[in-house]
C-alpha cells in the first residue's frame, strides 16, 4: 500500500495578502489606486473574453484552464485594492465568509481566524447543490461588481465607514470564490498558482539561479564559464556584416540584417550570449562552440538538437521584432517587461530543460541583452563578456588604433 501524501497546510488570506502586497509596484505611484482598480476590471474582462473564445474558437484548452490564471490575477488586484483603502487581510476574509453565509441563507457566525482559502472552498462545497451556481449568471454578477469598483474613486471609498469598506471588499472576494466554483476550481489552488506566478515574475530578495544545465557533464561538453566574444563589423551600417571571434578564432557564419531595412539584427548573437549568462541555456551557441552533450544521447538529440536551436532562434527573432517597436527597450525597468512576452516565451520552451527557468531570469536576459545590443549599435562592434558563475554580461568597445 502506498504511503498517503500529507496535505499541504491551508493557505490563509493573510499569508496570501502579505506575499501579494510584496509585489505591488503600484502602491508607491500617484496613480496607483487607479491602476489597481482598472487592472482588476481588466482581469475580469479577460475572464469573460477567455470564456467566449473557448466556445467560439473551439480551443483545445478547457475553459477552466484559461479561467484559472485570470481569476488568480484578479485576486491579486482585489487584495491589493482592499489594502490600499485600509481593509486588512483578516477583515476581508471575515466579511467574505459572512457574504457566503448570506448567499446560502445561513445566519452569520464568528469565523475561524485567520480565514483560509480552504475555509472558503469548504463552505461553498458543502452548501452548494448541483446547478446552484450558474456560470453565466455568476460571471454577470462578477462583472457588475467589478464595474462598481472601476467607477469608485479612492476618495469615495475612504469616505465610507471602515465596516462598509470591509463588507464591500469581502463581498467582492466572495463573488470571486463563487466564480471559481462555477468553473470547478478550488479557490486555494487558484491562489497558490498565482503566488507561484508572481514569485517567478518578481522574486525580490528570494531570487536564486538554478544550477547550470550542463553541470556534471564532461568539461568539453560544458559551456565555458567565462566567454569573451568579439563582434566585428565589416562594411557599413547600411550594407555591412558582422563576424564573431572567440579567443582569436572566428566562429559561425557572417551575419547580415536579412531585412530590406537595416536594423542591426547582424548583432543578434548577443542575445544568445545573454541566454547563456542568465539562463545557462543556448542550443545555438552550444553547437557553435562544439559543446553538445554527446555523452547523453537524449540530451544531444532533444535539448541540443536542431529543433531546440530553431526554437531559440525563433524566440530571439520574435523578441527583436517586439523590441523594435519599443525603442529596443531603452526605457524598460526591471519588473516592467510585458508579461505577455514572457508568457509567450514560456509556452515556446515548454517541455525543454529551460522551462525550469523563472520569468525573472528571462526578463534579465532580455533587458541585459538589449542593453549590450544598443552599445554594439553605438560603437559598431566590441567585446561582450559573459560570466556564467556570477551571471553577468558586460561590454567593452574596441580600442581605437
Amino acid at each position: 500500500m502506498s504511503k498517503p501524501i500529507p496535505q499541504a497546510m491551508a493557505l490563509s488570506v493573510p499569508e496570501y495578502s502579505l506575499k501579494a502586497g510584496g509585489t505591488n509596484r503600484f502602491q508607491t505611484t500617484p496613480e496607483g489606486f487607479q491602476s489597481l482598480k482598472f487592472g482588476y476590471f481588466g482581469e475580469i474582462g479577460g475572464l469573460l473574453s477567455a470564456f467566449k473564445k473557448v466556445g467560439r474558437d473551439q480551443l483545445v484548452a478547457t475553459v477552466s484552464e484559461l479561467a484559472a490564471e485570470e481569476l488568480g490575477d484578479a485576486l491579486w488586484y482585489l487584495i491589493n485594492l482592499a489594502a490600499s483603502v485600509g481593509v486588512e487581510h483578516n477583515h476581508i476574509g471575515e466579511r467574505c465568509i459572512a457574504a457566503l453565509r448570506t448567499r446560502f441563507n445561513e445566519s452569520e457566525q464568528d469565523p475561524v481566524i485567520p480565514v483560509t482559502f480552504r475555509h472558503i472552498d469548504s463552505l461553498i462545497e458543502v452548501r452548494r447543490t448541483p446547478g446552484s451556481i450558474n456560470r453565466s449568471d455568476q460571471l454577470g454578477i462578477l462583472a457588475a461588481a467589478a464595474g462598481i469598483i472601476a467607477d469608485t474613486s479612492q476618495t469615495r471609498y475612504m469616505a465610507l465607514s471602515h465596516q462598509a469598506r470591509c463588507d464591500h471588499f469581502g463581498t467582492q472576494l466572495a463573488e470571486l470564490a463563487l466564480t471559481c466554483a462555477s468553473f470547478d476550481l478550488r479557490f486555494e489552488d487558484v491562489a497558490r498558482s498565482n503566488l507561484e506566478k508572481i514569485h517567478s515574475r518578481w522574486p525580490g530578495e528570494n531570487a536564486r539561479y538554478p544550477k547550470a544545465f550542463d553541470e556534471g557533464f564532461p568539461e568539453h561538453e560544458q559551456f565555458p564559464r567565462q566567454i569573451a566574444m568579439d563582434f566585428i563589423e565589416r562594411g557599413t551600417a547600411q550594407n555591412g556584416y558582422v563576424v564573431q571571434s572567440l579567443r582569436g578564432v572566428y566562429i559561425g557564419d557572417r551575419l547580415t540584417d536579412n531585412s530590406n531595412e537595416p536594423d542591426d539584427y547582424r548583432f543578434h548573437d548577443v542575445f544568445h550570449l545573454a541566454y547563456v549568462a542568465f539562463l545557462g541555456w543556448s542550443p545555438v551557441l552550444r553547437a557553435l562552440f562544439k559543446r553538445k552533450r554527446k555523452s547523453d544521447a537524449k540530451k544531444d538529440e532533444n535539448e541540443d538538437g536542431a529543433r531546440a536551436m530553431i526554437i531559440e532562434e525563433g524566440i530571439a527573432t520574435w523578441i527583436f521584432n517586439h523590441a523594435k517597436g519599443q525603442h529596443f527597450y531603452v526605457d524598460a525597468k526591471v519588473g516592467s517587461l510585458d508579461y505577455g512576452v514572457l508568457k509567450q516565451i514560456q509556452s515556446m520552451v515548454e517541455g525543454y530543460e529551460v522551462d525550469k527557468c523563472e520569468l525573472w531570469q528571462w526578463e534579465k536576459a532580455i533587458l541585459t541583452g538589449f542593453e549590450v545590443f544598443r552599445k554594439l549599435q553605438e560603437h559598431r562592434g566590441g567585446t561582450v563578456t559573459v560570466d556564467m558563475v556570477q551571471h553577468t554580461m558586460s561590454f567593452e568597445p574596441f580600442t581605437k588604433k
